[in-house]
């Protein structure tokens, strides 16, 4: 099975070498003239569906809410945790693209910033990688181990103020494992958007950021799906997550330094 991710892997490579993709359905995609909306939808559901800190903190949030037997509960919190996670995020997402438009328009150093952020990009790609074949082993990106009590603190109080606390401190502490999504992201909106824009497009990723949040929280308050067993689909599921990021991230990073966004 891992071969067959690795030729995967190899396969797409070269698709980041052209400005153009051909796609078997959508035809020929011009990277450089894809709409705005297009990436706001695209990197922020990958950044959220693919986001390992986010989802195993609800995740975990979850199980103890329904292990107290208080499904309202779960909703009320899930929701303000999702929240508090989209306030965060957006104005990270927002700033960060303010930052990269600053020095690139305004400095100039729009070939230099384009290859450091495409080396970042392909860095924590190659990271994300590295844990579909050895999970946990050397860096990866994940929340610190000694945020982790404060987090199970945060969860085991079960008040809303707590939970608004925990939103503020997961997504403090997640941004290392979005993976360089929000970098991605945040420089083509830099380069395609100014002023209101900016504003709007940052909301818009951020809410697809946090829809499968949301999408999750609804699916264990009404008991469509089992904690337990979604968790362990989670687990299991993990690595190919990281793949998934992996590959996307190198593409983005050869994307950016061969300059086709």
């Amino acid at each position: 099975m891992k071969r067959i991710w690795f030729l995967i892997f190899l396969f797409m490579l070269p698709v980041a070498f052209a400005q153009e993709v051909a796609h078997p359905v959508l035809g020929s995609l011009d990277l450089e003239k894809m709409p705005l909306f297009v990436w706001a939808v695209f990197l922020g559901l990958v950044d959220g569906a693919l986001n390992p800190c986010a989802l195993s903190v609800l995740f975990f949030m979850a199980a103890y809410m329904l292990g107290l037997g208080s499904r309202k509960k779960l909703l009320t919190i899930g929701i303000a945790y999702s929240i508090m996670v989209f306030l965060v995020y957006f104005l990270f997402v927002y700033l960060l693209t303010q930052g990269i438009s600053i020095v690139m328009n305004y400095i100039g150093y729009v070939q230099l910033m384009r290859y450091l952020l495409g080396g970042i990009l392909l860095i924590l790609g190659l990271i994300e990688f590295k844990d579909f074949f050895f999970y946990g082993k050397g860096i990866s990106l994940e929340i610190p181990k000694s945020a982790k009590p404060q987090i199970e603190k945060l969860v085991k109080a079960s008040t809303l103020p707590a939970a608004l606390l925990l939103g503020l401190f997961v997504s403090l502490v997640e941004i290392p494992c979005a993976g360089g999504f929000p970098f991605a992201y945040a420089s083509i909106l830099s380069k395609n958007a100014s002023g209101f824009a900016i504003l709007f497009y940052s909301a818009l990723y951020t809410l697809f950021f946090i829809l499968p949040l949301v999408v999750l929280t609804l699916i264990f308050y009404f008991g469509f799906a089992k904690i337990e067993e979604a968790e362990k689909k989670r687990l299991g599921l993990r690595k190919y997550m990281r793949l998934i990021a992996g590959i996307v991230l190198i593409f983005f990073g050869i994307a950016f330094i061969q300059g086709w966004l």
